[in-house]
């Protein structure tokens, strides 16, 4: 769960899911392309890249706990989505937050990441390339997601792939700002805005005791 940096709220990994997935349903414009799979399956990917954490999660992340966040990734290498695409989509995400750690059980996981990729690969009709292409949509709104979640104000650039059939990159900036905005430039969405809510809870009592705050982001073109 994410501790906000505004005040005494926690917001479980669920909720960042949703906005991730939030995010991810409304990609693609004129500029920026779908990634080129089944949709749904890759929107509810990145919905459930972190589902191993459970609907309420009291994991604080960010603070430093390695051994406890790879038992956490364990569960999430060994979970299995009946849905090939969406088991693949959050796999690689796994794949990617281990990748440049230098543990033998890192490597362990990798491995056996790798193992569930080549094994339902066949059964997606996609390739390999397809996903890695998707995964940087899936680590930019994922990224989006995560520092809104700590209600911090941030501004990061992410690059990724605008077209399918290019390789050259295009670094997106995004900005979380106060009461909720979240601008993008350039913007990748197919619709000229989109507002919101999640859902955290007050920190006293959490996560026994559920008194929840509402949440609401306004996503908006940053030019």
């Amino acid at each position: 769960m994410f501790k906000s940096r505004a005040r005494p709220v926690n917001v479980p990994q669920y909720e960042h899911g949703r906005l991730a997935g939030i995010f991810a349903s409304f990609w693609g414009n004129g500029q920026f392309d779908k990634p080129d799979l089944d949709e749904i399956g890759f929107i509810n990917g990145v919905v459930l890249h972190d589902w191993h954490y459970g609907p309420i999660d009291n994991l604080p992340i960010a603070e430093g706990n390695e051994t406890e966040w790879l038992k956490m990734v364990r569960r999430g290498v060994d979970l299995w989505f009946d849905d090939p695409i969406v088991d693949i989509v959050a796999k690689l995400h796994l794949r990617r937050l281990l990748s440049g750690r230098k543990r033998s059980m890192i490597e362990t996981l990798i491995g056996e990441i790798d193992a569930r990729i080549a094994e339902r690969l066949p059964q997606t009709g996609f390739t390999r390339e397809q996903f890695e292409w998707a995964d940087k949509i899936t680590r930019f709104c994922d990224n989006v997601a995560f520092d809104f979640s700590f209600e911090r104000e941030v501004e990061r650039s992410y690059a990724l792939y605008a077209q399918i059939d290019s390789r050259e990159e295009t670094a997106v900036t995004y900005t979380i700002g106060p009461e909720g905005a979240i601008g993008v430039d350039p913007w990748p969405f197919g619709v000229s805005s989109f507002s919101g809510v999640i859902i955290g809870y007050e920190r006293p009592g959490y996560p026994d005791q559920l008194r929840p705050v509402v949440i609401p982001y306004h996503c908006r073109p940053a030019s």
